[in-house]
């Protein structure tokens, strides 16, 4: 079973459009693949691939903890031992508290618990293309790090009942905890980004995440034609810190239309894109 984890740094390069065009491609060739989407917090995957939901979990996160006010003996020291400021008035805030268990430890007069919630739900998804996994997190919940981690695990274990499969994971934005879950134990990781300002300073932080875990890495410019000097920049840094670029797109209303469509690109019939993208699938293909 090989991984590859499809990344950005930021939202909005067109990662996802890529990893539903590479999913098509997959399944084109003859074996269909896995598919993990890793974005808790924002999952749009599924509406590309389309297919219906066949089964559904729900997810447990950091506890929270519950204090009996009438036991606790030094008020003041439950509510500063608390760095994420979760305690007032011996109040625990949902939304702050992390479950780390630290004012239990404290206490000494055993008046805080620490109790299960829910912190979002799994979906099991069959698709034309094959099967996707996805999650919702939970409105200020804690824990999207054990999601991430919860979904890959279900996308491992059905890839490896399919001898040869593909484990293909559209990653989270970022380069927080949740993008080191959505890469960790990768092949090969695919950097979408774009010639723009943000979209370089992000592409310099994600290449230094993955430069720390030593990931084999490809690179995607994606609206190559939109500014031409800071695509030489963005090429220039690519070049001189010896990663490969693994193709250039340029910009495409086609992507707009797919998503209306709820279709991979590669699909609507745009045969320069449709080649394009067909040999930056290749290179990937090979590098794995």
């Amino acid at each position: 079973m090989k991984q590859l984890v499809i990344i950005s740094g930021k939202g909005g390069t067109g990662k996802t459009s890529l990893a539903a065009c590479f999913t098509a491609l997959e399944k084109e060739n003859g074996t269909a693949p896995v598919v993990v989407d890793c974005d808790v917090d924002a999952a749009n995957l599924h509406l590309l691939l389309g297919g219906e939901t066949v089964a559904t979990a729900s997810f447990s996160g950091p506890e929270l903890a519950v204090i009996d006010r009438g036991r606790v003996a030094d008020r003041e020291k439950c509510e500063t031992s608390c760095r994420f400021g979760a305690i007032s008035g011996l109040e625990v805030d949902p939304f702050l508290c992390v479950g780390c268990g630290v004012c239990g430890l404290v206490c000494g007069e055993g008046a805080v618990r620490m109790e299960k919630r829910e912190a979002g739900t799994i979906y099991d998804r069959n698709t034309p293309y094959g099967k996707l996994f996805h999650a919702e997190l939970e409105p200020g919940r804690p824990g999207f790090g054990g999601l991430i981690t919860a979904l890959r695990t279900r996308g491992e274990e059905e890839a490896l009942r399919r001898p040869g499969s593909l484990l293909l994971i559209d990653g989270s934005p970022g380069i927080g905890c949740q993008v080191i879950a959505s890469l960790t134990g990768c092949d090969l990781a695919l950097v979408v980004t774009e010639p723009g300002k943000g979209a370089f300073h992000d592409f310099e932080r994600i290449y230094q995440l993955l430069r720390f875990f030593g990931m084999k890495t490809r690179i995607v410019i994606n609206r190559s034609d939109l500014d031409r000097s800071l695509l030489r920049e963005t090429e220039r840094y690519c070049f001189s810190h010896d990663l490969e670029i693994a193709g250039r797109i340029p910009f495409n209303d086609i992507f707009r239309q797919a998503a209306v469509a709820g279709r991979p690109a590669v699909e609507l019939g745009d045969e320069k894109l449709n080649s394009l993208i067909r040999g930056i699938y290749q290179n990937v293909r090979s590098a794995l």
